[in-house]
């Protein structure tokens, strides 16, 4: 109980928090953009311990938070669902590589995102350029987010 709590409380509540209070002391027009997991949304396996259902708090507060900080502040609150980055960090999971395989594999653009884009999206959703985009999630993951099954080529095929 205590793992699914603490998942929770970070990944989630943290937002709700910072946007509660930053909000009042942020200009009009400001934004605010937390990072989210497909496991949110799909089954990942292994992806438990809370984090999944922390995931998919997170991803309808941002749609709350985004109705709630737009009226009161004017401003706009999105997340960004990125794919797996083979960082040093995740490096220490011990499956990233296989996930990094996987996913450009199966993806719609055969590649594997980068922290640099990831950044860029994160840049886009602050600044002016995405002035009416709010309550969004925001997949950076080559498209993978869209496969319904595993990519013809994985099946023998094309």
């Amino acid at each position: 109980r205590a793992g699914y709590l603490a998942a929770v409380s970070t990944s989630a509540y943290s937002m709700v928090s910072l946007v509660q209070r930053f909000g009042p002391l942020m200009r009009e027009g400001g934004a605010m953009v937390s990072l989210t997991y497909l496991a949110g949304e799909r089954v990942v396996p292994g992806y438990g311990g809370g984090m999944s259902s922390a995931k998919a708090a997170l991803e309808n507060d941002t749609r709350t938070l985004a109705f709630e900080a737009g009226r009161r502040w004017g401003l706009r609150v999105n997340t960004i669902s990125a794919g797996p980055l083979a960082s040093r960090a995740a490096k220490a999971i011990g499956t990233i590589d296989r996930m990094v395989d996987y996913y450009r594999a199966n993806s719609a653009l055969p590649d594997v995102n980068t922290a640099e884009d990831v950044g860029s999206v994160a840049a886009f959703l602050c600044s002016p350029l995405s002035a009416a985009i709010t309550g969004e999630t925001l997949h950076v993951d080559m498209g993978y987010h869209i496969m319904g099954m595993p990519a013809e080529d994985q099946l023998g095929g094309v």
